[in-house]
């Protein structure tokens, strides 16, 4: 099914909106990649860059739990501790700080703007805001 569906998009150029949680098949589907953290936009990007080179700490959190074939490649510890914030309840300021490993106070006091990272990249972390006051602002690359 998903090989007819990438032949059909190649052959009469469609565009699909393909929701997964499936990150192997995300990749396999995709060209751009919108991720999200209890239903608020984290990460926007190419799918070969943004798996290349995460920008928001639970896209990079996503793609190592990722199963892999590979013995070299193995997960030894779970990316994220703890458990997820209540959806219907979820906290001020950004949705991940509960369980972001750069947390910081300005993180838990105002929810991070999406904003420009790059060729064609939305992230909404304040470390990528470099007036946001966040002490890893500016430092891409470093969080993951």
């Amino acid at each position: 099914m998903l090989n007819l569906l990438v032949e059909l998009k190649a052959e009469f150029g469609l565009t699909y909106v393909f929701i997964s949680h499936d990150l192997n098949v995300v990749r396999f589907m995709s060209d751009r990649v919108m991720v999200m953290y209890l239903g608020k936009i984290v990460e926007i990007g190419d799918v070969e860059t943004l798996y290349r080179d995460p920008r928001h700490p639970y896209t990079a959190a996503l793609l190592s739990a990722m199963p892999s074939t590979d013995p070299d490649r193995r997960t030894e510890q779970a990316p994220l501790a703890g458990d997820p914030p209540n959806p219907i309840d979820p906290p001020q300021g950004c949705r991940f700080h509960t369980r972001c490993p750069f947390a910081e106070p300005i993180c838990g006091m105002r929810e991070p703007d999406l904003r420009a990272a790059g060729d064609r990249r939305l992230v909404a972390c304040h470390m990528n805001d470099p007036g946001a006051g966040h002490s890893r602002s500016g430092r891409q690359g470093e969080q993951s």
